[in-house]
């Protein structure tokens, strides 16, 4: 879920995993599943023949568990059973069909979202900032508004 499949990712965006174990006793894998999987990651970490460079590797007590890590220079947020994301995922591609012709919002999403990334520090909800989702409800509620008049993302 995220932006990646979303395809309105920023260069220096992040990819967003979730884990999902249907035939698995569930509450047993939620309260350890960050613990094992970062013992894991650590053991690939520290392998010479780990065909990708892992590093960083960190549990995020949070709200929703993370484990997030650097792969390849990329950084890799993956959290347990979280349905929201790809319900999220699923209404906004459904919005993108449904509006302006040409992808225009998702093309708005990525206007705003880099001005406020790199031109006006908005965007960062680990920083206390805006949130991608925030930003993309803003977006949403513009075309609600104004969809008769938006032909581009300008």
């Amino acid at each position: 879920f995220g932006s990646v499949p979303l395809k309105t990712y920023l260069p220096d965006g992040d990819i967003d995993l979730s884990i999902f174990c249907p035939h698995i006793d569930s509450t047993t894998i939620k309260d350890n599943w960050a613990q094992r999987l970062h013992a894991k990651l650590e053991e690939e970490q520290r392998s010479p023949r780990a065909p990708f460079k892992i590093c960083d590797v960190q549990v995020i007590h949070a709200e929703v568990k993370l484990l997030k890590l650097l792969v390849d220079n990329i950084v890799v947020d993956i959290s347990y059973s979280q349905l929201g994301g790809l319900c999220a995922l699923t209404f906004l591609e459904a919005i993108d069909l449904l509006a302006v012709p040409n992808h225009v919002f998702k093309r708005s999403i990525i206007l705003v979202k880099a001005w406020c990334y790199y031109e006006s520090r908005l965007l960062g909800a680990h920083h206390g900032l805006l949130s991608t989702y925030g930003l993309e409800a803003l977006v949403l509620y513009i075309f609600n508004l104004y969809h008769r008049r938006i032909s581009s993302p300008l």
